[in-house]
Order: C-alpha cells, then sequence, then structure tokens
C-alpha cells in the first residue's frame, strides 16, 4: 500500500545507551559523540556498531513544509527490531514491540513547518544469554542453535516516512475469502474527527476475465482508530489451490473513503485440519514442504528479488507447501506463495520457553501476525510455539538436561506455564483476528507435529521405520527432520579455508557445526573435500529415507513433511540443503526425486547384506495429484558390481491421490560389492526414476560403508 504522498526520512544519527531515557530532554545532556547511521539498516552492519547489542537511540532532524489544509499527518515506521520508544518535538508518541509490523502515530499537531523536527526513536534489542529465558519473541533470533549467537538485527531496518493524508487515513486493508466466493474486507481507519463517511469498494480479477464486484457501506467513523469488516460474495469465484492441485487466481480490492483510497491483493480458498489431514477447498491434500529460515540474518539485506526466489527454490525442487520457522518473512515472499502456488504453515516467532513477561507481548504480536498475513491465499496454518518446552544445543547436554527436555516433552499440558498458558492466548488472539484458517498450537509434539530426528540426534536413520510401525502416530504430521552437512568447497573456504586444520570450537560457536554429532556419524578423516562430500552424502540419505517412508504412509497416518531444512540465513554448517550463498548441496537434488508429485519407490534396503541373502523389496507409486495417472509402466533392475544380477516389471493403474503397491524386487544376492536398485516409472507425467545403494559382504564381512545417496 502507497500513501498518496510521503516523505522518507533518511538522515540518521545514533548513539548507544546504558539505560532507556526518562524523557526526551535526557538526549540533549549525552556526551557521546553522535554516529551518522543509514535508515533502513541494523546497527550491527555499521562499523562503529559491530556486535553491540542493548539500546540504540536513533535521531532524525527533518524540514517539512506546511501541509494542505484539514491535512493529517502521520509517522510510519515500516519495521524496527526489536521495540521502540518514539518522541517528536520532545513529546512521547508511544512504543512498540515486535519486528514484522508497520505501526504509526497521529503527528498532524506535533509538526513545526517553521523550524527544525527533532525525532528520536529509541530501540532495543537485547542479547539473549539464555536459550531457555527468552525475552523478546525473536524466533531464530533470540539464541537460535543455527545462527551464531553475536547476530542480533536490532534497529530500524524499515522505512520511516511522513504521509499526509486528508479526512480519514485507512491505516491498513486486507480481504479474505473462501472457496464458496464469500468473502469479508477488513479495514483499519483513523480519524482526527467524528464523521459519517462512505466506504466504498471495487473487486476485480487480476489477469482472467470474470466478473468484478463493488460494494459500499455507510459507517460512523469515531475519533482515533476504527475497525470494521465488510462482507461480500465473489460471483463464479476461481478458488487458489497449490500448483500441483489446480491455479492460483489473484483478485484485486481498492477501497475508498472521503478520498483516500488502499489497494489489497487476496485469493478465496478454504483450508481445514481434520485429524491432522489438510483439506484444501474441501479435497484433502498431502503437504510436501521444507522449513525456510530468514532469507538473512539481517532482514534488510533481504531483497525482493532473493525473497522471491527462495519461494521458487521450494517450487523448482517439487514441494507444494513451506513452513516459515519461527520467524515472520516479508511481504514480498508471501506474495511469491500466493503466485507459485504454495501453502505456507506459518510459524509465530515463539520458540522454546520463556519468561512469564512475554505474555502480554505475545498476544498483542500475534495479532499483529494474523492482521498482516490474513489476505494472503497461500498462509493456509498458523502455528503458534515451535518446541514450547525445554531445550539445550549438544554443547549444553547433560544427563539432567536431557531429562528434564524429555519430561517436559511427555508432560500433559497443564504441567508447563508454556503449554497451559501462553500457547493458548497465542492461539485464541491469532483465531479472533482470522478465524478462516486452522491454529496449531505448537510443533514438536510427539503424536501430532513430531521432530522425528532419527540418524542426527539419536539412533540410525533406519530405525525411523521401526518407531513409526511401533508408533504409528509418531508420523501424524512430522514438521523437522534432517541432518547437518557442510556447505561445497568454494562456501566452506569463506569459514574454514583450504590448507588449514579444522579449528572446530570456532566452527561451532560461529558456525553451528554440531561437532560431536557430526563425528557420530560422519568422522573427520583429515580431508577437508571429503569430509563436506560425505556429511553432503549423509545429509541426502537420511531425508531421502525420512522423505519416502512418511510419504508411503499418505494418509495412514501421515498428513505431510516438512524437511529441515531449505537455507541458511549466514555463514553456517547447518541442516540446510542450500547454503547462505545459495549453493544446493547433494540433497537439494535428492529432494528434487523424493518431493516431486508422483513418485516410485521401494521399501528403504538394509545398509548391508550377505551373499547369498534373498532380498525381497515392496514397491510403491505415490500419486499426490487430483488426477489418476492410468496406466503405468513400471521396471526394476539390480545391478551388482555394475552387472544386471535381476530384473522385473509390470503396469498398473494408479488412482488419484493414492498410494499402490506395485509388486517387488526379488533377487538372491550371488555376488560381493556395490548394489544398485534402479527403479523406473513411464506414463503420462513422463519418465521417473529412483534408486538405493547398499553393499553386498561375504557372511562375517564388515567392510566399511561410508554414507551414500542418490545426486553424488
Amino acid at each position: 500500500m502507497r500513501p498518496k504522498s510521503s516523505q522518507t526520512l533518511e538522515e540518521w544519527e545514533a548513539v548507544p545507551i546504558a539505560v532507556p531515557l526518562a524523557d526526551a530532554g535526557e538526549a540533549a545532556g549525552i556526551r557521546r559523540a553522535w554516529t551518522p547511521i543509514r535508515v533502513p539498516w541494523h546497527w550491527q552492519l555499521e562499523d562503529a556498531f559491530v556486535a553491540y547489542e542493548g539500546i540504540v537511540l536513533y535521531r532524525c532532524r527533518f524540514a517539512h513544509g506546511k501541509p494542505p489544509e484539514g491535512a493529517m499527518l502521520s509517522l510510519r515506521f515500516e519495521g524496527v527490531y526489536y521495540a521502540a520508544r518514539i518522541w517528536l518535538n520532545g513529546v512521547y508518541l508511544g512504543d512498540h514491540e515486535g519486528y514484522f509490523s508497520a505501526f504509526e502515530f497521529d503527528v498532524t499537531d506535533m509538526i513545526t513547518t517553521t523550524s527544525e523536527n527533532e525525532l528520536l526513536a529509541e530501540v532495543f534489542s537485547p542479547e539473549e544469554s539464555d536459550e531457555n529465558d527468552r525475552q523478546t519473541i525473536g524466533g531464530v533470533w533470540a539464541r537460535w542453535d543455527g545462527m551464531a549467537p553475536h547476530i542480533n538485527p536490532g534497529g530500524i531496518f524499515k522505512e520511516v516516512s511522513l504521509v499526509v493524508d486528508r479526512g480519514v487515513r485507512i491505516r491498513s486493508l486486507a480481504a479474505t475469502a473462501d472457496n464458496t466466493g464469500r468473502g469479508v474486507a477488513h479495514v483499519d481507519l483513523y480519524s482526527r474527527y467524528s464523521l459519517r463517511a462512505r466506504l466504498v469498494g471495487r473487486i476485480r480479477p487480476l489477469g482472467f476475465e470474470a466478473q468484478g464486484v463493488e460494494f459500499q457501506r455507510e459507517v460512523r467513523v469515531e475519533k482515533g482508530e476504527n475497525r470494521y469488516e465488510i462482507g461480500f460474495r465473489l460471483p463464479d469465484v476461481r478458488v487458489w489451490s497449490t500448483w500441483d492441485r489446480g491455479e492460483q487466481p489473484l483478485y484485486e480490492l481498492v477501497l475508498s473513503c472521503e478520498g483516500a483510497e488502499e489497494r489489497a491483493r487476496f485469493g478465496a480458498t478454504t483450508v481445514e485440519l481434520r485429524d491432522w489431514k489438510v483439506y484444501l477447498n474441501g479435497e484433502r491434500i498431502f503437504l510436501r514442504g521444507i522449513n525456510y529460515l530468514p532469507s538473512d540474518a539481517y532482514p534488510a539485506r533481504a531483497t525482493a528479488e532473493c525473497l522471491r526466489a527462495d519461494a521458487s527454490l521450494v517450487r523448482e525442487v517439487g514441494m507444494n507447501a513451506v513452513r516459515v520457522h519461527a520467524h515472520v518473512s516479508d511481504r514480498e515472499f508471501y506474495e511469491a506463495c500466493d503466485e507459485l502456488g504454495l501453502l505456507v504453515l506459518q510459524d509465530f516467532p515463539l520458540q522454546w520457553t520463556h519468561r512469564r513477561s512475554i505474555l502480554g507481548p505475545a498476544v498483542t504480536q500475534a495479532g499483529e501476525m494474523a492482521r498482516t498475513l490474513r489476505g494472503n491465499p497461500s498462509v493456509g496454518i498458523y502455528l503458534a510455539h515451535d518446541e514450547p518446552f525445554f531445550v539445550a544445543p549438544p554443547e549444553k547436554w547433560s544427563p539432567l538436561g536431557l531429562l528434564r527436555t524429555a519430561a517436559e516433552v511427555l508432560s500433559p499440558r497443564w504441567m508447563l506455564w508454556q503449554r497451559r498458558v501462553l500457547d493458548p492466548a497465542v492461539v485464541r488472539e491469532i483465531s479472533e483476528e482470522d478465524d478462516s484458517r486452522p491454529v496449531i498450537d505448537a510443533a514438536g509434539h510427539p503424536l501430532t507435529t513430531n521432530h522425528l530426528y532419527f540418524g542426527w540426534y539419536y539412533g540410525k536413520f533406519r530405525d525411523l521405520e521401526r518407531a513409526v510401525k511401533v508408533f504409528p502416530g509418531f508420523s501424524r504430521l512430522p514438521t523437522e527432520y534432517g541432518a547437518q552437512a557442510l556447505p561445497d568447497p568454494e562456501s566452506l573456504e569463506e569459514i574454514w579455508p583450504s590448507g588449514t586444520r579444522p579449528d572446530w570450537s570456532v566452527l561451532s560457536l560461529n558456525y553451528r557445526l554440531q561437532v560431536q554429532r557430526m563425528a557420530r556419524y560422519v568422522p573427520w578423516r583429515g580431508d577437508r573435500v571429503a569430509y563436506s562430500r560425505e556429511s553432503q552424502r549423509y545429509q541426502a540419505e537420511v531425508l531421502k529415507h525420512a522423505t519416502e517412508l512418511f510419504r508411503r504412509r499418505k494418509y495412514r497416518p501421515t498428513g505431510g513433511t516438512f524437511a529441515f531444512m531449505l537455507n541458511d540465513p549466514a555463514p553456517a554448517v547447518s541442516w540446510s540443503v542450500v547454503d547462505w550463498r545459495r549453493r544446493p548441496k547433494i540433497a537439494y537434488e535428492t529432494l528434487l526425486d523424493a518431493m516431486r508429485p508422483v513418485l516410485i519407490c521401494a521399501e528403504y534396503p538394509k545398509e548391508r547384506y550377505s551373499v547369498g541373502e534373498r532380498i525381497s523389496l515392496p514397491l510403491f507409486v505415490i500419486n499426490d495429484l487430483s488426477q489418476e495417472l492410468g496406466m503405468v509402466d513400471w521396471s526394476w533392475e539390480l545391478f551388482l558390481g555394475g552387472s544386471s544380477a535381476a530384473r522385473g516389471g509390470g503396469g498398473t493403474r494408479v488412482p488419484k491421490d493414492s498410494v499402490v503397491r506395485i509388486g517387488e524386487a526379488v533377487a538372491t544376492l550371488s555376488a560381493s560389492g556395490s548394489a544398485v536398485l534402479r527403479l523406473r516409472l513411464s506414463g503420462e507425467e513422463g519418465p521417473l526414476s529412483n534408486e538405493y545403494e547398499f553393499l553386498v559382504s561375504q557372511a562375517g564381512a564388515h567392510a566399511h560403508r561410508g554414507p551414500s545417496a542418490r545426486g553424488e
């Protein structure tokens, strides 16, 4: 939304302060030198404030011409991390907490046009010293174990402007509509006077032919803030869907009131959650997704092109969903998801445990998040809290700490303040602001939104299959699974130069490598390039195994799957499948096969077999599309030592949205060495393939086998 006229405030200076101001007059007594500072930007990216965390006082002096007669002036902040208190010409305007929503003040009576104006913004972004005693709702920026602890995005990181309006101001506008065409326009107005006004709305389709809609309503506008909801109906509605299930038609609402006008884009869709399965426009859909982290650790650096490119990375790998993990992204990312047909599982940025003083701010910010995002049809489900229990990164593990985590994970809701008080309050607030979407209370619950790090935090990755057979509820809606991997040598050069020995403490503290976990699964053998390659191959195999397993269990009981994770916000050794330079790891190519809508796969083979052993691996075709595949031809071939040892195949009809067992790969392993099972599928969707590697050894032999996965 762009105002009719505005003045961007760009000339700023700043100074760190130890304690909050008592009043604006204290600023004149500051003896330290004020330093020019960029706005919008982050103070840690300025030489004078590198690594600083705490309170920074910003000052902007500006002139402003005389506004038109009867005009209203609003001072608008598009985004401040994390909290701010604002003064203009010595008058305290108010405060705001939370980084992802804009805020503004009526300053009509405070602006001087005869001399210079002075704007003060006291910005607070503290150090979070403990993962389980958080004082901010910062999500991944509040001491997350995948980002260096010194990174703090404090600052005025979005535009600050003076906006001129006449009569009334439309502070926010959004529209929602369901798959029947019933819609609601959500309007926030501000006025300096009480008056009668007419709201006039015009809706038009964007990029397709359809009948437009017009509506109007006479309203009583009170002095100050006003909120309205106005119903409308879209005739012959075209519904928004994920890219693999339909189209992504979008509409535009233009709303005017007493000379003010704003625009909002929206789509028509309905999302329901029934027994942890997602229904999109009344039809069940399996979600194939991944966790998305901030595009950049310092979000002012995240350009619109970068945000849209990240959404494209999800779409290009064949996924239809994305979990925005423990943060709220920028408008451009959600708009890209609208256009690309990606369903968003949106986290509220609560992660792990917090001080009880967080309750009030959490409720307020939860409502702001819902108001900000409800107009995006791609935002399908809200999630209130990521892992609402005691969590310690591996370098802080202790028997007592692990016992506490296990106890809190398994404890009933009433035992934990986070789950008994905080999460229900956040869920209620989100639902009150946006009742058109489901809200999940938390991620990480064992029998619902489980986090299944088999092969990283515990056990071997093949243990996952045995676990979900014994406890089927473990795989209802997995929202995290994966393993860390090093980036490729070109990116790795930035954090671990070639020709140097690994500095494990630096790699752990600054770049978040979980050294002991990696050593358990991918040992260091003295070769940096080989270490990177082996860790990537291992990560790829972990993700391939789990993704295929969850997809084979589609709706029985699994409703979707979200791998961890897409990207790095900063240089890191993490669970990402593309690094901070967006260079893909092997796992990205592996997910390109494992996440496509149509998949041919086998029950995962063991790591090692003996010569003379007979294998019998069930084969499946998974179709996530809303149309049947018809008759498809499939085949399998087993290679031992590079030579074909057995083969088979057949033809099968594959219904829509189904998992079909098509046969078995049966063979006796007659020789030792490397083995590859290769699967092929041909039909209307084109030729598809998949393959699995394993070892065959003489009975009693224990030859070492390194990690492997397709895409090497």
